[in-house]
């Protein structure tokens, strides 16, 4: 009897701890199965992991700009209370643009993009800034092996995949370090800048130095300097309507500039050939002739009878000159009692009376008016490299794509170069900083130096 009342209590605890066992490795297993994996990139790329009850259970800072976000203590915190802070870190050091940040997200597990972006949006609506969220359905196994081999998300790995696949000429490596912002501009108009450089609109800004700045009386930083006087101001934004330069006509979403000359006329020659650039033909009459060559003369040599020159054995020769001490000097010829001396200067005549002579360059080895001139006939017309032929004109279009025009929020006016301005927010200028040089922007009261270049354009 004392065997079997040691016997029961042993089998129980047995059963309590079996029980125990199965209920954790249940709960352990549903706890794993309901994990979800939210990927965010502005340029801080970070991963978060939570359960079904949106706790965190863990945050992975990706990127070197990440570590500057992600705090120690967010994990267990619910994904609310972690977004803020995250927020709060973003904005502080400076990852956003301006007043409007812009996010590339992928959920994967229980909680989808639009349950993520409400919670983005919220975050920072609650610190008064523009959110823009790109969602990222589908995350492929390319998509994972670049965010492994660059440390990014997988959301940023496979939103630049997209890029590089929409242009060949785009490099993946350029594209890494680029916050999302220009991702976005890359992707919706095509243009890009190569690493280390910054996407501005049209143009590829990177700082290239620094320089003191100078003081006078300028608007403070967040102001600017409109008709005398400091108005608050904000970035402007892409509205609806595309926009070309003057000089260019908008079709569709593409600005048109077409050029347009006179063809050039092809003509061909029965006999003969057309006249080239260096070839003398005869005086008023039009280049686009036939000129045939094959019964022409050559000049032939003619000496100034009319002043003492005679032809002695094909040459002129020049005088007369007395006879001296019964010879002539210099190895002149003796003709008739006087000397001749041999004329450097020969004269060749054609048929037409012209005069060409040899030591002035002017020498003909055929005679133009000996040639025959036959009109040619027009078999069509030409135009430089890059223009087309239409109805006997050169046309060459140029197209690029037009841009979105800028817009301002309510409230605030569009203005120089783009500026938005609230009009009725102004104070005066005070004492401060300013860069002289045009390329050079204050930055912690420093005038950073920038090198733009055009962007390039898939």
């Amino acid at each position: 009897m004392k065997n079997k009342k040691l016997i029961i209590p042993i089998i129980i605890c047995c059963l309590v701890i079996i029980v125990a066992l199965v209920l954790l490795f249940i709960n352990g297993r549903g706890e794993k199965e309901g994990i979800s994996l939210i990927s965010l990139d502005i340029n801080p790329s970070i991963e978060i992991s939570l359960t079904k009850n949106e706790k965190v259970r863990s945050v992975v800072a990706l990127n070197d700009d990440a570590k500057a976000v992600v705090e120690d203590d967010l994990v267990g915190q619910q994904l609310d209370y972690v977004l803020d802070r995250i927020a709060d870190k973003v904005i502080e050091k400076g990852y956003t643009d301006g007043d409007r940040v812009v996010v590339i997200v992928n959920a994967d597990g229980d909680f989808d993009n639009d349950f993520v972006e409400r919670k983005l949006i919220d975050a920072f609506d609650r610190r008064q800034m523009v959110t823009e969220v790109i969602k990222v359905d589908n995350i492929n196994a390319e998509d994972e092996e670049i965010a492994k081999k660059y440390n990014i998300s997988r959301a940023k790995a496979s939103y630049i995949n997209s890029i590089k696949k929409d242009n060949e000429n785009i490099s993946i490596d350029d594209m890494i370090d680029k916050p999302a912002n220009e991702l976005k501009e890359t992707k919706e108009r095509g243009r890009y800048c190569d690493s280390g450089y910054t996407l501005e609109g049209d143009f590829c800004s990177k700082p290239i130095g620094v320089e003191e700045p100078l003081s006078g009386v300028v608007c403070q930083v967040g102001y600017y300097d409109y008709n005398n006087m400091c108005y608050e101001e904000v970035g402007s934004e892409e509205g609806v309507n595309y926009i070309c330069p003057d000089d260019r006509e908008l079709n569709g979403d593409k600005c048109t500039r077409t050029f347009t000359m006179d063809a050039d006329p092809i003509y061909e020659c029965e006999k003969g050939s057309l006249p080239k650039d260096n070839e003398i033909i005869k005086s008023g009459m039009s280049r686009n002739i036939c000129i045939d060559k094959t019964n022409a003369q050559a000049p032939k040599l003619r000496c100034l009878y009319n002043s003492g020159h005679i032809m002695i054995g094909g040459k002129c020769y020049n005088g007369p000159a007395p006879v001296i001490n019964g010879g002539c000097p210099n190895g002149d010829k003796l003709v008739n009692g006087w000397c001749y001396s041999l004329d450097n200067e020969d004269q060749w005549q054609c048929p037409d009376g012209n005069i060409y002579e040899k030591s002035k360059g002017t020498y003909v080895e055929l005679c133009p008016d000996t040639f025959t001139y036959t009109q040619p006939t027009l078999t069509g017309y030409k135009c430089p490299d890059g223009f087309e032929v239409k109805d006997k004109k050169c046309i060459r279009e140029e197209v690029e794509d037009a841009q979105l025009e800028r817009v301002c929020r309510s409230g605030y006016t569009l203005v120089d170069n783009g500026r938005c301005i609230n009009l009725n927010s102004k104070i005066s200028k005070t004492n401060g900083y300013y860069c002289e040089n045009e390329h050079a922007r204050l930055e912690d009261n420093q005038c950073v130096i920038y090198e733009f270049i055009e962007a390039k354009h898939k």
